[in-house]
């Protein structure tokens, strides 16, 4: 099942499945938002998901 996070920033990131999701959501971090990388765990990120 597609996932997505809707970033404060405005950008959605998505995924087909849990691990996706959570590597691109860490990726995203890493290029938009340096300053937040390592902040948010693998169940937070989950937390925020939606079906896409």
């Amino acid at each position: 099942m597609a996932q997505q996070v809707d970033c404060p920033c405005g950008e959605t990131v998505r995924g087909e499945d849990d691990d996706e999701l959570v590597a691109n959501v860490e990726q995203h971090i890493s290029d938009k938002h340096p300053d937040m990388v390592g902040t948010m765990s693998r169940e937070q990120i989950l937390g925020m998901a939606v079906e896409a």
